[in-house]
């Protein structure tokens, strides 16, 4: 595609309205003939040409039986995605460089079956074809590659359908409110992920005992003692209790002035994250302390810390 071409298209794109939820109408949808159409329309302007020049009836039916296929394509390719109801959901976070997914949720209020194909209008990830039977609401799944941290905002996506002939294309391309946070990429630094004194080695470490701390979700080997029968059986959730002595009798300190000698931000984030997730793969105790406030052992702490580390320096 050529450059102009391209940035012609991301600004005709800009220019779509971010929405919840779109519905889309006649002023939405797009109609083209494909390859295939505009190739059956030259088929019959040259038999239309011949019919006048040998004056042959069957030949003028032809041409206009085609001409007529085509229209009727038109109106075929445009009900594939008349009143077809869209809106998006974001998948689960992800680390920079993985695959972030995005759902759509597309509701089919007519009894008419669609034969639809989406895919992101950036050209990331592949197109994924889905059947969306009358009066059914289905999801479909767009993968597409985590830059930098922070939001990961839905590009605009592109839903199409040539059904059923192939010979005219309908489209449109709605710009859906969703986003999900991409965390630092985990850089290891092995130096600093065991606990140690108060040379920025782990932090420091405090005297645990049986008291209570907070409650945290079920994670798998918790003995019974740990898990909060009361709340299972008042709220059917499945959860843990976590004591100041669990996982150790230290609470490790994730210190940024740990790396007060790397100039890199992006490094000291990624390096911070990696400690999280050891803490996390070892249930040790640990408090992340960053300039702008501090993390220390609660419910969800992992998703907390890792959402502070992705957003740091920037907008929420």
């Amino acid at each position: 595609m050529s450059p102009f071409r391209d940035r012609l298209r991301r600004w005709l794109w800009q220019r779509q309205p971010l929405e919840e939820r779109c519905q889309l109408s006649q002023r939405r949808i797009y109609l083209l003939p494909t390859r295939f159409g505009l190739l059956l329309l030259a088929v019959a302007l040259a038999v239309w040409v011949g019919a006048l020049n040998y004056q042959v009836s069957l030949a003028y039916a032809l041409a206009f039986w085609i001409a007529s296929l085509v229209l009727v394509a038109v109106l075929m390719a445009y009900r594939q995605l008349s009143d077809l109801s869209l809106r998006a959901e974001p998948g689960a976070a992800v680390f920079a460089g993985e695959r972030a997914v995005f759902r759509l949720c597309l509701d089919n209020r007519q009894p008419l079956q669609r034969q639809l194909r989406l895919r992101l209008g950036e050209g990331e990830g592949e197109a994924v074809d889905c059947l969306l039977e009358g009066g059914s609401e289905i999801r479909v799944e767009l993968a597409l590659a985590s830059g930098r941290r922070g939001w990961l905002a839905l590009p605009p996506c592109v839903v199409e359908s040539d059904a059923p002939f192939g010979l005219i294309r309908a489209w449109a391309v709605p710009r859906l409110r969703a986003r999900l946070l991409v965390y630092p990429a985990p850089l290891p630094d092995a130096a600093r992920g065991r606990s140690g004194g108060d040379d920025g080695s782990g932090g420091a470490a405090r005297p645990g005992g049986d008291d209570f701390s907070h409650l945290d979700s079920y994670r798998h080997g918790d003995t019974p003692r740990q898990i909060a029968w009361k709340v299972l059986a008042r709220r059917d959730v499945l959860a843990s209790k976590r004591f100041v002595g669990d996982s150790g009798a230290e609470e490790l300190l994730l210190d940024w002035r740990d790396y007060g000698r790397e100039p890199d931000v992006e490094r000291r984030l990624s390096r911070l994250a990696w400690r999280v997730e050891e803490c996390e793969r070892r249930r040790r105790r640990y408090r992340l302390l960053l300039p702008d406030g501090e993390i220390g052992p609660q419910p969800r702490q992992r998703e907390q810390a890792l959402a502070a580390l992705a957003l740091f320096g920037r907008d929420a």
